[in-house]
């Protein structure tokens, strides 16, 4: 009688033991990665660069008109990828591209780059403005 109530207390605790476990390997995150990564990461990739995409984007919306080496509005010079870099590196720099309240709109006098622009240059940012 003894062995029965002995077995049947153990069949119970482990019963109850193994939904925890289970539990508890279902939340558990492996050493060296994150639950979620940031938006624009997953969308990345590691393909964009300066010559390949970002110097047309700058060009074409920024430097050929007002922040070239001769007109450099606001001080500004993208002529150049060192220069388009370090005004990338300030939070203005996506700010004003994205229309956010206290930054100038850029470009000015004219609509908010597209979406798709827009993440090209962010994802530039993200993988270290190759």
């Amino acid at each position: 009688m003894k062995t029965i109530i002995t077995s049947a207390f153990i069949a119970g605790a482990l019963l109850f033991s193994v939904p925890a476990c289970q539990s508890k390997k279902a939340t558990k995150v492996t050493p060296g990665l994150t639950e979620t990564k940031p938006e624009t990461s997953s969308r990345c990739g590691d393909s964009v660069t300066y010559i390949a995409q970002v110097k047309a984007i700058i060009d074409n919306n920024c430097a050929l008109s007002c922040h070239s080496a001769r007109s450099h509005y606001a001080g500004i010079d993208l002529s150049t990828y060192e220069m388009v870099k370090a005004e990338a590196q300030k939070p203005r720099f996506m700010g004003s591209l994205n229309h956010i309240g206290v930054y100038s709109p850029m470009p000015k006098k004219s609509p908010k780059l597209s979406d798709s622009t827009l993440l090209v240059l962010s994802c530039w940012i993200e993988n270290g403005y190759k």
